[in-house]
């Protein structure tokens, strides 16, 4: 052991529940929870079909950064075929759609109002990276609600329990949300909708 690995963080298999449009496993880097002190995190994720990622507009407290590529690091602007929408504004009264049909990387400043995000037609994978620089993923949303929209703040890694194991920590790999997905579904067709 050096006297620097506290430095080198080597990428766990994470395995990927969230469903057919992703592989099955993923490269994430989640800060702080994988090397003390760290001021940045990120997800190495590719989207193989069409998926509706953020469907609620938020902001963070720090600047992040959203990057689109075509899957071959040999060809990224040949391989990207691909159209996604995402939006971004400095207010919700304020927002600005664009359609991402190139290799693109996005800005969004702190406090800067973003989403939804949809993958809405994918011919080849897309890497997608989104680059927070804060060692903890967090947003701030809302929550309609009897045509209110309260400012919700909503804190992802770091001490949260694991849904499926309470003694693990969270590491978002979408097994609870496939769950909920699939009850939801069972409901619906139980209901005839």
């Amino acid at each position: 052991m050096g006297k620097y690995d506290h430095l080198v963080h080597f990428f766990d298999r994470n395995k990927n529940n969230w469903g057919e449009f992703m592989p099955a496993y993923q490269a994430y880097f989640r800060g702080e929870d994988c090397m003390d002190g760290a001021d940045f995190y990120s997800p190495y994720r590719c989207y193989m079909k069409e998926a509706f990622i953020d469907r609620v507009s938020n902001f963070h407290s720090e600047e992040e950064y959203l990057s689109f590529v075509g899957y071959d690091m040999c060809d990224p602007w040949g391989s990207f075929d691909a159209e996604v929408h995402f939006s971004i504004g400095k207010d919700l009264d304020h927002m600005e759609e664009f359609v991402i049909t190139e290799p693109t990387i996005v800005r969004i400043p702190a406090f800067w109002w973003h989403c939804p995000l949809e993958f809405r037609r994918v011919t080849k994978p897309v890497y997608f990276q989104v680059i927070c620089m804060r060692g903890r993923f967090s947003t701030f949303d809302f929550k309609e609600k009897d045509g209110e929209k309260p400012l919700i703040y909503t804190a992802i890694g770091g001490p949260r329990p694991c849904v499926e194991d309470p003694t693990k920590k969270c590491t978002l790999c979408g097994k609870c949300w496939a769950k909920r997905a699939a009850a939801e579904e069972a409901k619906k067709a139980a209901e005839g909708k």
